[in-house]
């Protein structure tokens, strides 16, 4: 099975002051449980961006990482850049530094950490701008990402106003575990997800 997840944020311990209301202290170990009782051999885990703030492994959660039986794919996120690629291949099979296209169930999809537009803090336009033109001009059905965090019910991103589907996989918007294609697709054209 194909799954998806984004922004983990491992050790980003100031990530619990950002976003109170969706992260609590020990969220690593609770994504990492959730992935050992999903993956499986032979299953794909695309994670788009914002893998981890350090490499020091406190609690052990890099290394359970590691040790998870699917493949893993790294579409790097901002802060994945401090790292380099190179770095990153420890914890993955496979490291993309932008985005990735991905043809599944007769259709498309981009897979980037970045969406077409962020309405919450609107960082990174050049970054939007490159997701929006490589979603059109490799004519795609779906666009997969993170980067944009719990918003306390606001809109999470205007990828739709561009006529771009959407579905931000960030791990505080789905109980802190992956997400499975079946999953997406049940979503639909509407990014409901």
């Amino acid at each position: 099975m194909i799954y998806f997840i984004s922004d983990t944020h491992f050790y980003h311990f100031n990530i619990l002051k950002l976003n109170p209301q969706a992260r609590k202290f020990g969220f690593e170990r609770i994504t990492v449980e959730a992935l050992e009782k999903t993956l499986k051999e032979g299953d794909t885990l695309y994670h788009l961006g914002d893998f981890t703030w350090q490499l020091y492994d406190e609690f052990g959660v890099l290394e359970r990482w590691k040790e998870l039986p699917a493949r893993k794919v790294l579409i790097m996120g901002n802060h994945d850049e401090r790292f380099g690629s190179s770095v990153l291949r420890e914890f993955f099979d496979e490291v993309y530094e932008f985005s990735l296209l991905l043809e599944e169930s007769g259709r498309k999809f981009l897979l980037s950490h970045y969406p077409a537009l962020d309405l919450k803090t609107n960082r990174f336009p050049d970054r939007q701008e490159r997701v929006e033109k490589e979603f059109f001009q490799s004519g795609c059905d779906f666009l997969v990402h993170g980067h944009v965090h719990y918003n306390n019910g606001g809109p999470m991103c205007g990828c739709g106003s561009k006529g771009i589907p959407c579905f931000n996989v960030n791990v505080e918007l789905h109980n802190f575990r992956p997400v499975s294609l079946e999953e997406l697709l049940f979503a639909g054209c509407e990014g409901k997800l």
